[in-house]
């Protein structure tokens, strides 16, 4: 089990993605409690991965990963 992307949403309360063997998800956790947002079918693994080339303090933007989940969604 992985954290594979965290985005904070108040001093307390936060998004993240798991990463359980192949499979994603995306939890709102807060005082309160972990809660299951979505399972993220047909996950690309390598969006999460840094190629060499690029500087090892790349960061992923999570909006951009996000997006491809939520293409429906008005803005």
């Amino acid at each position: 089990m992985e954290i594979v992307d965290r985005l904070p949403i108040t001093q307390d309360k936060s998004v993240v993605i798991l990463k359980v063997e192949k499979h994603y998800y995306l939890l709102s956790l807060s005082p309160n409690g972990i809660g299951l947002i979505k399972e993220l079918d047909d996950m690309d693994e390598e969006m999460f991965q840094t190629p060499e080339h690029f500087s090892a303090y790349k960061e992923h933007d999570f909006k951009d990963v996000l997006s491809q989940y939520f293409v429906n969604r008005k803005k």
